[in-house]
């Protein structure tokens, strides 16, 4: 009688160790990811072909789709192309807002919008 009761309590707790676990995960992967189209973007000063920020991002996001395509920001500025020879050694950023779902059963859906940011120095 007692194991039935406290049953849905422990579920509650191993299914949302679970789920919070996933979304931490997933959270990580598009940091790195961030971190790959931050490079992508700082490199471009010293003329490597073949580096498109977003398809980088997407390409390092794994089994994830990004929600919103990246926003790259060169010291605050807002650029499309990622750095220049003009701005060596200035700061590049690509970000955006990710919406991560904690979906445990039995429970309201909780959805945290997480800036997902990857900051690298311009070469």
């Amino acid at each position: 009688m007692e194991f039935a009761l406290i049953l849905p309590v422990l579920m509650l707790i191993l299914v949302g160790t679970l789920e919070f676990g996933r979304v931490w995960s997933q959270m990580q992967i598009f940091q790195g990811a961030a971190r790959e189209g931050a490079r992508c973007a700082a490199v471009q000063a010293t003329d490597i072909s073949g580096c498109v920020i977003q398809e980088r991002i997407d390409a390092a996001s794994g089994g994830y789709t990004p929600a919103v395509p990246a926003t790259v920001t060169i010291n605050g500025v807002a650029t499309t192309s990622g750095c220049t020879d003009a701005t060596v050694g200035e700061d590049v950023t690509v970000s955006w807002v990710q919406p991560l779902t904690i979906d445990i059963p039995f429970w309201d859906d909780v959805t945290v919008n997480s800036t997902i940011a990857g900051v690298f120095r311009c070469e």
